[in-house]
């Protein structure tokens, strides 16, 4: 065999079951199939030109962000020429997994490239939690017995009765404070205390002796309670939620704590069950979460499709139009229409898999969102093939067959998914034909539009137009004024809004740049101004010490640490507690006040409030702007109201644009209104 002509590096490259991976720069220009293989993709396609921390958690473990950390470790190899590291990935279906990255600089064609080797240590890394969680558990008991231990030894025979009346104490503080029942090792009720009684309807005679599965809430799944016996009888502590039901048929839920009660031979000789009363927060959420369901389909709605489309990797959408709908609802009236709306969104439905979720976006228009490896040539087969099947089995009501046709546009990529699907909607409709596809980085034009307004982004900030204007936002009582300041761009003697320009800004790296130069445009205006002033703020802005450290500067140099409220974009899901936590603590240490805005989208929770020392929430526009007129709405921010005053919060209504919407949010004691009825935004500096 003549081995000289054999390319032994394309041989390793291909074969290799560890995956490989190249860049140039930070865009990925190459792989073998095993790094297709643990990515769950088909094509290199998909791969190439993206960043890894595209296809990474927002953020690594340490709570860095990818993106940064990303930069940070390709230039620690650019510098070394070589670099090992641990990195968490996400593949096509967002399943997470851990790499041991061999990064290697070298050299292609004259043109610096980076190797990266990969290993999968996923295993390893469930392993070490396993044994540090165990680790915590032990540390935890062994805590728990020396305290005990201590105690004892503390104890004389003439301190026993003192010892005794002060467990007596103990036990009073808990019977106080939660719901707290005791079992033998059978599940039999053998404790309960008033609280117990109280919260599920059973008196004390009535529990004790009986099964705890008395209150169990009959929706609760078997294997769930089988897990649970499974970790108790294990002499492990159980903790979660669980929902159980009253004597009246009614569910509530609790946070439970189950711990084994062991006695000297290591046996454990009953159950110990403290919980605490939780359903309020349920039933908060729960209203919330209405806000993401269209109430005559079922399906999620628009706003859920825009949240999904953040967080979904390499998303598609496809965006169906029933066409001439308006005439139906005409010609056979409102009730066969909805019968077509509910009828099509059932049908849309049996599409759902991994890759899939159906949204109905508006009153005819639906959504097909597809993420990961599912390609746009098979979301476009998906849809045709369902219109086929829409064909050969129409839909009917009462027998009478409804001939229906449809408009289908689709778009790709993260950055206007929604605009350039409803651009080929659009374009479909004109034309008269069923479907339009606009996709991501293949309209030429578009592109040059993205560079174009990079550059104009960037000649704004070095010739200060980037502008701040101020919104009134008034007491509902007092009258007293406060402004909210907002960002504007001059741009050919056209002022545009950050709707038209911030998302591209921070995909152009200048998104930080523009912060501070807010930051501290609004602090040199308000220094010597009576009013209070606030200012908006994203994670990204949180979570960048340079941003903060900033901020604090000004703030102290300006004096204006105690007139500014720094609003805390709800929106963008508050997911770092701990990050954010310690920037509200330093904030406040200063004096500043703090702000959720946009409280009642997408990731409202109210877990988070109640843990953030925060002073004002914000009620988002999307709830004021029809709270006059839906019932569900008037509820939801009602909600929201009564929850903010039980913690001594301000609440500041947004969007308020009519009169009617005034009076009502003044019904619901509202303490402050802002909105295009009250005062238009007008340039400040």
């Amino acid at each position: 065999m003549n081995l000289k002509n054999i390319d032994y590096y394309e041989i390793i490259f291909k074969n290799s079951i560890d995956p490989i991976l190249f860049l140039k720069g930070n865009k990925l220009i190459d792989c073998n199939q095993a790094a297709l293989d643990i990515l769950k993709m088909k094509n290199k396609e998909d791969l190439f030109n993206i960043q890894p921390s595209q296809i990474s958690p927002k953020y690594q473990p340490d709570g860095s962000l990818s993106t940064e950390k990303e930069k940070q470790l390709i230039q620690e190899c650019s510098n070394n020429g070589f670099s090992r590291f641990e990195w968490l990935h996400t593949d096509s279906n967002e399943k997470e997994f851990w790499v041991e990255v061999t990064l290697k600089k070298s050299t292609l064609n004259n043109e610096i490239i980076f190797i990266a080797g990969w290993r999968d240590i996923s295993t390893e890394k469930e392993k070490e939690k396993t044994i540090e969680n165990k680790n915590k558990e032990l540390k935890e008991k062994y805590s728990q017995i020396e305290s005990l231990n201590h105690v004892l030894n503390d104890i004389k025979d003439a301190d026993l009765s003192e010892a005794l009346m002060l467990l007596e104490e103990y036990k009073k503080a808990l019977d106080e404070s939660s719901i707290v029942s005791k079992t033998n090792t059978k599940g039999i009720i053998t404790y309960v205390n008033d609280k117990f009684s109280e919260i599920s309807g059973y008196s004390r005679e009535e529990l004790i002796g009986k099964n705890h599965n008395i209150i169990r809430d009959p929706k609760t799944p078997k294997e769930f309670f089988k897990n649970l016996w499974e970790i108790i009888e294990s002499k492990n502590i159980y903790k979660g939620i669980i929902s159980n039901k009253k004597k009246d048929g009614s569910i509530y839920y609790v946070n439970s704590t189950i711990i084994p009660i062991l006695d000297s031979n290591n046996e454990i000789k009953e159950y110990i069950g403290i919980r605490n009363d939780i359903t309020s927060l349920f039933e908060k959420d729960e209203i919330i979460t209405k806000q993401f369901t269209d109430n005559l389909t079922g399906l999620a709605n628009r706003q859920k499709l825009v949240e999904d489309s953040k967080s979904f990797l390499f998303p598609k959408l496809a965006m169906i139009n029933i066409n001439y709908f308006r005439d139906i609802n005409d010609v056979y009236g409102i009730d066969v229409g909805d019968f077509i709306l509910k009828e099509f969104s059932k049908r849309l439905s049996s599409l759902s898999d991994y890759n899939i979720n159906i949204y109905r976006i508006s009153g005819d228009v639906f959504g097909i969102l597809a993420s990961g490896d599912y390609s746009t040539d098979s979301l476009k087969n998906l849809c045709l093939e369902f219109l086929d099947k829409i064909k050969t089995n129409p839909i009917k009501y009462n027998d009478q067959q409804l001939d229906l046709s449809f408009s289908i546009g689709i778009s790709s990529g993260r950055e206007w998914l929604l605009v350039e699907a409803e651009m080929a909607l659009q374009k479909a409709k004109n034309n008269n034909i069923t479907l339009v596809m606009n996709l991501e980085n293949k309209n030429k034009d578009a592109l040059k539009k993205k560079v174009e307004l990079t550059n104009k982004i960037k000649y704004a900030l070095k010739n200060d137009n980037l502008l701040i204007y101020g919104q009134k936002i008034i007491n509902n009582i007092t009258g007293e004024i406060k402004y909210e300041v907002l960002m504007r761009l001059k741009v050919d003697d056209k002022i545009l809004s950050p709707f038209f320009f911030l998302e591209h800004a921070k995909k152009a790296r200048l998104y930080h740049e523009m912060t501070r130069k807010m930051i501290s445009l609004a602090c040199d205006y308000f220094k010597d101004k009576e009013n209070s002033f606030s200012i908006n703020l994203t994670i990204q802005d949180i979570t960048n010490e340079e941003t903060v450290e900033y901020l604090t500067n000004v703030l102290l140099e300006t004096k204006t640490n105690k007139k500014i409220i720094l609003e805390i974009v709800e929106s963008e899901q508050i997911s770092q507690f701990e990050k954010v936590s310690l920037f509200i603590n330093k904030m406040k240490n200063l004096g500043v006040r703090i702000a959720i805005d946009d409280f009642g989208t997408g990731y409202s929770n109210f877990e988070y409030i109640i843990k953030l020392n925060v002073d004002i929430l914000k009620i988002d526009g999307s709830l004021i702007r029809n709270i006059h007129k839906d019932k569900n709405i008037f509820i939801t921010v009602s909600t929201i109201v009564n929850f903010a005053k039980q913690l001594g919060l301000e609440v500041v209504a947004e969007f308020v644009d009519s009169k009617e919407v005034l009076e009502t949010i003044k019904s619901l004691d509202i303490d402050y209104s802002q909105g295009y009825f009250l005062h238009e935004p007008e340039h400040l500096i």
